[in-house]
């Protein structure tokens, strides 16, 4: 009986081959993050600026690397005052929180009726941004960022994060009891007892022009106005309190940003125009909460 026999083209006697040939799958081992034996590095009074108000601390944690992330602060005094020192509270309160994080605590040129408005003092906080991450390497952090904000420093960094925040260092804010509509005609017309101040004559000297002279910067400087569906992730802290700045401002920036389903969270306390010690520890454990869940490298 005649066996049966097969043709094997040669073409793929030449692929078996090679298959043969072939050198087994290796795998490899995933690259261990960086680590890092760097002292923890404290500058204060770093200049960011050739201005005498142009000044940071700076706070570098221990052991960071290329993926660490910081936090800008800015002070609040109604635009025309107050000092990085007033927000040391708050950064002791974050860093306790988040050690890994570092901190940058600004000054900025203080509004006056000469030559320091609304558009001086936006330079600065862009100036201070930008000198971070151009310095990100000698730091030895990322540019990775968030802001907080105390006050009128809330609204600045609500406005930088909603128009000015080009180069997306930064990836989220939190704004303590922020003025956050500047266009707000009946707080403008107000008489503030607790300052002893009209707000009209604040804001004026804030945006440079009177309402009736200039309305539309009053719009361009309100975070609630500019806020859209593209902006960063927000959480806001105000009083029920609070004398200085109307709680319904706040209300309705969170109102806004669920319109504009912008993640967001949203606190009240009971208390006033700048919080209690208890009141500061939980708003910073909150912030350093929402900002772990939304800072990305």
């Amino acid at each position: 009986m005649k066996k049966n026999t097969y043709f094997v083209p040669f073409g793929v006697l030449v692929l078996l081959s090679l298959f043969s040939a072939c050198k087994p799958v290796t795998t490899t081992t995933p690259a261990t993050p960086a680590t890092s034996t760097l002292p923890e590095r404290i500058m204060l009074n770093t200049a960011y600026g050739t201005h005498v108000s142009q000044k940071m601390d700076l706070y570098l944690p221990a052991n960071r690397t290329a993926a660490t992330k910081l936090v800008v602060m800015i002070h609040g005094g109604a635009w025309f005052g107050g000092d990085k020192t007033e927000m040391n509270s708050l950064v002791a309160a974050f860093r306790a929180k988040w050690p890994d994080c570092a901190v940058a605590n600004i000054n900025y040129r203080l509004a006056n009726n000469n030559n320091a408005h609304s558009e001086e003092i936006m330079s600065d906080i862009k100036a201070a941004v930008n000198f971070i991450a151009t310095n990100k390497v000698s730091f030895q952090i990322s540019d990775t960022m968030g802001i907080i904000g105390a006050s009128a420093g809330a609204q600045l960094a609500l406005l930088y994060t909603y128009t000015q925040n080009n180069n997306d260092y930064v990836q989220c804010v939190a704004d303590l009891y922020a003025p956050c509509v500047i266009d707000d005609w009946d707080w403008y017309n107000s008489f503030n007892a607790f300052l002893g101040l009209k707000i009209k004559d604040v804001l004026t000297q804030y945006n440079g022009f009177s309402w009736e002279k200039n309305v539309a910067i009053y719009h361009a400087n309100s975070p609630y106005t500019q806020l859209n569906t593209e902006d960063k992730p927000t959480i806001v802290f105000h009083g029920t309190l609070d004398v200085v700045v109307p709680i319904y401002q706040s209300q309705w920036l969170h109102a806004k940003l669920i319109a504009k389903k912008v993640p967001n969270d949203y606190y009240e306390y009971l208390d006033g125009h700048g919080f209690s010690e208890t009141n500061n520890k939980d708003c910073m454990a909150k912030t350093v909460a929402f900002f772990q869940r939304h800072m990305k490298l």
